[in-house]
């Protein structure tokens, strides 16, 4: 396992046992569908390991993520799924685009995919953060 791969596992690890612990139900789903989804992205790309196309497995699993996002953010009270679902359709949008463009550069495919995965935990983390904030009173949605 390579390095910048370790480190997006650690950093998975660590978002999803922080919302989970603090961020009530909707972090715990949250977490679950990042867990998942990350599981199933591993399984996906051995299937289809290349990078050169579009990978079905890898869209199906990109947009099964973002009907559980939807689902999430519309029966949620908080505001950080609306967030996180912004960032998956983003992802999803570039399967639709490799879809159109077959020919597309593999590294550029594969570092428009796996960048939306970094930005998604932090909102994770600093959505239920805030919202931790708010609850206790300490803090404030919408200002400094």
């Amino acid at each position: 396992m390579d390095t910048i791969l370790l480190a997006f596992y650690s950093a998975l690890l660590l978002c999803a046992v922080y919302a989970s612990a603090n961020g009530g139900r909707t972090g715990k789903a949250g977490s679950a569908i990042f867990v998942v989804a990350s599981v199933l992205t591993v399984a996906a790309a051995r299937i289809h390991p290349s990078w050169a196309g579009t990978s079905l497995g890898l869209f199906a699993v990109d947009a099964g993520c973002l009907l559980a996002l939807l689902i999430l953010a519309l029966a949620s009270n908080r505001f950080w799924p609306i967030w996180a679902l912004g960032f998956q359709i983003v992802a999803v949008a570039t399967h639709l685009a490799t879809l159109s463009i077959p020919d597309v550069v593999p590294k550029s495919f594969q570092a428009l995919l796996s960048f939306w995965a970094i930005p998604i935990l932090w909102v994770m983390v600093a959505g239920t953060h805030k919202d931790m904030q708010y609850e206790l009173g300490t803090g404030r949605y919408g200002g400094a």
